[in-house]
């Protein structure tokens, strides 16, 4: 097999929408909070756009750093779902680009726990 020479560049918007998907798989995650003002500003107004609630940034030294804003289902254990984000999440995004799960910090950032009414 002869080697195929090349770069291939994952694009922040890419990085970040592994992130997201990722997240919300996690059991007792029902949703992702703004990230920044615009983000909460255009979902006030009601304006078509999918707030993302991932933060990817590269430091100079490579490493990844990454917060995602969550909010969580009422009645779970935060802790334990924080850690369960964190950890099936890195899995998630290392296993799809081939980066070292060293080479990624990932900081988890509750934003609301939301409780479902049932309708009597």
């Amino acid at each position: 097999m002869t080697d195929i020479k090349g770069n291939v560049v994952l694009s922040r918007n890419a990085m970040e929408e592994i992130l997201r998907l990722a997240t919300l798989n996690v059991y007792g995650v029902t949703g992702l909070a703004p990230v920044t003002f615009a983000e909460r500003f255009t979902r006030a107004l009601a304006l078509p756009s999918r707030p993302k609630g991932v933060d990817a940034q590269i430091r100079k030294d490579g490493t990844i750093v990454v917060t995602v804003h969550v909010r969580l289902q009422y009645g779970v254990r935060v802790s334990e779902v924080a850690r369960t984000i964190a950890s099936q999440v890195r899995y998630v995004f290392c296993s799809m680009t081939g980066i070292a799960q060293e080479r990624v910090e990932l900081n988890v950032v509750v934003w609301s726990i939301r409780v479902e009414h049932e309708n009597e």
